[in-house]
């Protein structure tokens, strides 16, 4: 028979009504999926790989302009590419393929939601989407065309088979696998990894240590293992050179430092970003554990997320390379954590309230003020400093579609915002519509002025004619320096590729025209004697330049 649920739970959960949940959801999850071009780095080199997959159906290989890229399996890919095909004429190719972003975040946000109903108990699954979509470092990343949409949902479904386990050891396996499963053909070996070794852990606790678990995670292996195993037979068959350049440089190398890929992690990294990235579940997280070890909450509503946000902050310290965009994976169980610690219905500290409230009226202020600057010619000092310095080269632009839509979602969150809860539920509830509110003013007004600075459409339209000129000349266009995302914004806006230095040394001879992509203007030599024929630059970015130079 299945273990009864803990004695102990947190404090009854107030009904959330369904409209509100979804009203929120949908004004969350939408803005910002559509409405601009590929942004550097991420969505630049994953756009390159989805237009690739959906030309060719080749899912074996991920390709990028011309060039196998394995960094990643092709899950991710596979599901923007069906995106892109099935809207296609309806959106854009790179606004339909991010649609498979949005997919995956609400895919992952389900099954946080069934394993918060299954830990804390009915109502608690509601209140889990909520919670997790105020996480200050969600927002941006939920919304990009990246592959760690689809890991952050497989950690989701895992979690939710970690949860289950106890009692539902059938269902706890398929969920478990599932999860497992869609983070390896996501992201490789690091999403399986730390849903493994949080499993076995599992095992030290009385509550795991049974034989029903011991079914769940035989179900788990059963069901995580085909497709994994088909997409690495298939990746052998096809080159066993590329196999190993996936299995050893792109993980385990990757992880040591060994293959020197990815930025290189800082001292204390997570620790710096985590107070600002994983605000506000971090403090409520804190509390559940404080109240767990005051016997005011059973150890067995902490003990997954727990385990699985020890051990993969543990995987991702010990990395070689760290990145925000890294810690994803860690706010799941961190919401689940949270809203164990979460005192629905005690009363906030009157400062406490008044501190957040101020600091969201300050932030929507601050919000409305840039987005009138960008969409309005004022002659202010303030104005002309902040066009300069970030957002520069924008000319002010109104949208009046912009600002209405802005207007009706600010309208249906203030309709949110008055929904009757009880006080500790009542501030939690407002910090999610309030970043909701700040994220769609985000994705609406500052969209524009956002996307001129991060896009290369006119760039690469301006020197396409160059590059096709260079290649008539000379037969063929070298490059040294050019980055990944440049390469593949450079074959979808100038259908242009060129031959790399670093993987073709050849073209130096072959090739009579050179693109040479510089970062502060630092040119090696002997092109720092020499005079560009052409230089071009993104119209936000005077950092990085293009130049092209004629061999001798």
């Amino acid at each position: 028979m299945p273990p009864p649920r803990p004695d102990s739970t947190p404090d009854g959960a107030p009904v959330l009504p369904w409209p509100a949940l979804a009203t929120l959801l949908l004004l969350w999850l939408l803005p910002g999926l559509v409405g601009h071009e590929p942004w550097k780095p991420d969505e630049a080199y994953t756009f390159g790989l989805v237009r690739h997959i959906a030309q060719t159906g080749d899912w074996i290989v991920p390709t990028l302009a011309g060039e196998p890229f394995l960094e990643k399996p092709p899950l991710f890919f596979i599901s923007a590419s069906l995106t892109m095909r099935l809207l296609q004429g309806w959106l854009g190719a790179p606004d339909a393929a991010r649609l498979a972003a949005g997919a995956w975040t609400l895919f992952g946000l389900l099954g946080l939601a069934l394993a918060a109903r299954r830990l804390l108990g009915p109502g608690f699954g509601r209140w889990a989407p909520a919670l997790l979509i105020g996480a200050v470092g969600l927002p941006l990343r939920a919304h990009q065309l990246i592959t760690d949409t689809a890991l952050m949902a497989g950690f989701c479904w895992g979690l939710a088979g970690l949860c289950h386990a106890p009692a539902q050891p059938l269902r706890a396996g398929l969920m478990l696998g599932a999860g497992a499963a869609i983070a390896f053909l996501s992201k490789g070996l690091l999403g399986p990894g730390c849903l493994g070794v949080t499993a076995l852990a599992l095992l030290l606790h009385p509550a795991y240590r049974r034989r029903g678990y011991l079914q769940t995670l035989a179900i788990a292996l059963l069901v995580a293992l085909p497709l994994p195993a088909l997409w690495m037979f298939k990746l052998y068959q096809r080159s066993p050179e590329l196999f190993h350049l996936w299995l050893d440089a792109n993980n385990f190398g990757r992880f040591s430092g060994r293959s020197h890929l990815g930025p290189t992690a800082p001292r204390w990294f997570y620790s710096r970003t985590l107070p600002w990235y994983a605000l506000p579940l971090w403090p409520l997280a804190g509390l559940a554990i404080w109240r767990a070890q005051r016997r005011k909450l059973a150890a067995e509503a902490i003990l997954p997320p727990l385990s699985l946000f020890a051990c993969t902050l543990a995987v991702l310290v010990a990395s070689a390379d760290a990145r925000e965009l890294y810690a994803l994976p860690l706010l799941p169980p961190l919401a689940l954590l949270a809203l164990a610690g979460l005192p629905f219905h005690a009363r906030a500290p009157r400062w406490l309230s008044i501190a957040l409230y101020t600091l969201l009226v300050l932030l929507t202020a601050n919000l409305l003020l840039v987005a009138a600057a960008l969409s309005f010619p004022l002659d202010a000092d303030w104005t002309r400093h902040l066009l300069s310095r970030r957002f520069s080269g924008w000319t002010p632009d109104f949208v009046l579609a912009s600002w209405l839509l802005f207007a009706l979602t600010a309208l249906a969150l203030a309709l949110c915002w008055r929904l009757p809860l009880p006080a500790g539920a009542r501030l939690a509830w407002r910090w999610s519509v309030a970043m909701t509110l700040l994220w769609c003013g985000l994705a609406t007004l500052w969209l524009p002025a956002l996307d001129h600075g991060m896009r290369y459409r006119e760039a690469f339209t301006a020197l396409k004619p160059r590059l096709e000129a260079a290649a008539r000349d000379g037969g063929c266009v070298a490059s040294l320096g050019l980055g990944e995302p440049q390469r593949a914004l450079l074959e979808y806006y100038a259908a242009f590729r060129t031959q790399r230095l670093e993987t073709q040394p050849q073209a130096a001879r072959q090739c009579r025209w050179l693109l040479l992509q510089t970062l502060h203007d630092q040119i090696p030599e002997p092109w720092d004697r020499r005079e560009p024929v052409y230089i071009v630059q993104r119209a936000g970015d005077h950092k990085e330049r293009f130049r092209l130079y004629r061999q001798p």
